[in-house]
């Protein structure tokens, strides 16, 4: 089983830390990471998948089943977390 990582933010009045599992890749599943909210038991399920040693930019991202390459989320997520 993982372990839990508490994601703590900056002081915020009323905001809980966020609630981290990993979990590693096999031959049948993904490797997972699981984001739950610190005070319910909403959550996004991140997976990702290493792309081949011939071409990197085949890695793979799945955010709660909307899959993309690594590439296309950067393009998306990185205006947000400037």
């Amino acid at each position: 089983m993982a372990k839990v990582r508490k994601v703590e933010a900056l002081p915020v009045l009323g905001v809980l830390p966020l609630r981290v599992t990993e979990r590693k890749g096999t031959k049948k599943r993904m490797a997972r990471i699981r984001v739950k909210c610190g005070c319910c038991d909403e959550f996004v399920d991140i997976e990702h998948e290493k792309g081949t040693c011939d071409d990197p930019r085949t890695e793979m991202i799945g955010i709660n089943g909307v899959n993309g390459t690594k590439g296309q989320w950067r393009k998306i997520l990185l205006p947000l977390l400037k």
